[in-house]
């Protein structure tokens, strides 16, 4: 054999080994592409549920607090009422009769209790204060004055305010009367 059939032979096993390995390394290639798109497609369908779970249950939350929003506007509107037609029938009357307070009273249990129920404590305090003060007032213990009521209502606002979380500073009065 010849030098130039040595090299010949030499060429060819180079040229096989090297064809077989651009082969080799391009299905190398190809296969690790397929792995790496499958496993970033079970990541992003992973990842979507828990998205879509998560943005349920963001949903359910905000649906919930949205509905305990509207029921505690509606609680603080049906506890005011009673006070605010007493006041007015005492304002305009100039006097509370039996009947008017009889009334009022039961009104008063009634928003007692659901304010007892579903408000906090400071709610729940603030409006026994504007309670007692009407009820000391009219029993002679306490000397009626609007603008005492007018403090003890605000106050009460305050904390309703607070509790449905629109507002957290105190509401005051800054007029003359």
């Amino acid at each position: 054999m010849n030098t130039e059939t040595a090299f010949e032979i030499a060429g060819a096993v180079l040229l096989s080994l090297g064809g077989g390995g651009v082969i080799v390394l391009g299905c190398a290639n190809w296969l690790g592409k397929i792995w790496a798109n499958k496993l970033m497609s079970a990541e992003t369908a992973k990842h979507n549920q828990e998205l879509e779970k998560l943005k349920t249950e963001l949903a359910t939350q905000s649906d919930q607090r949205s509905q305990t929003f509207k029921q505690k506007i509606d609680l603080y509107k049906e506890v005011s009422n009673p006070l605010i037609e007493l006041i007015v029938k005492a304002s305009h009357a100039g006097t509370i009769t039996k009947k008017d307070l009889e009334e009022f009273d039961k009104n008063r249990l009634s928003t007692t209790c659901l304010l007892g129920m579903f408000a906090p404590l400071n709610v729940f305090h603030e409006y026994n204060s504007i309670i007692d003060y009407i009820y000391d007032s009219v029993e002679g213990k306490a000397i009626w004055t609007f603008s005492e009521f007018r403090n003890r209502a605000l106050k009460f606002l305050t904390a309703i305010r607070s509790d449905i979380g629109i507002y957290h500073d105190e509401v005051t009065y800054s007029g003359s009367r």
